[in-house]
C-alpha cells in the first residue's frame, strides 16, 4: 500500500440466501444466538425440520424464537454449520 493512500473499496453482492446463511453463522457464533423471528420466515421454514433434528441431537437449544448452540458444543460449531447449509 502506498503510504497516504487507502485500500480501493470492494463491494461484492451477494444473494438473498447468502445473506441467511451469513446471518444464521455470525448469529451462532454469538452466545445470544439467533432470533427466528427476525430472520425471513420462508427460510425458517426450510431450515425447521434441520433446527430441529439438531436440537434433538443436543446440539443447538431453542428458548421460544432463540436459537443457539449449545455451549458444550461450541468447539464444534462448523459441523453444526455445515449441517444447517447442506
Amino acid at each position: 500500500m502506498q503510504s497516504g493512500r487507502l485500500p480501493a473499496e470492494q463491494i461484492e453482492p451477494v444473494s438473498a440466501q447468502q445473506a441467511h446463511e451469513e446471518e444464521i453463522f455470525l448469529g451462532l457464533r454469538q452466545l445470544n444466538g439467533i432470533n427466528l423471528d427476525q430472520i425471513e420466515p420462508s427460510y425458517v421454514s426450510s431450515l425447521s425440520e434441520k433446527l430441529s433434528t439438531l436440537q434433538t441431537a443436543g446440539l443447538l437449544e431453542r428458548e421460544g424464537s432463540i436459537v443457539r448452540l449449545a455451549p458444550k458444543k461450541l468447539s464444534i460449531s462448523n459441523e453444526v454449520f455445515v449441517e444447517l447449509l447442506s
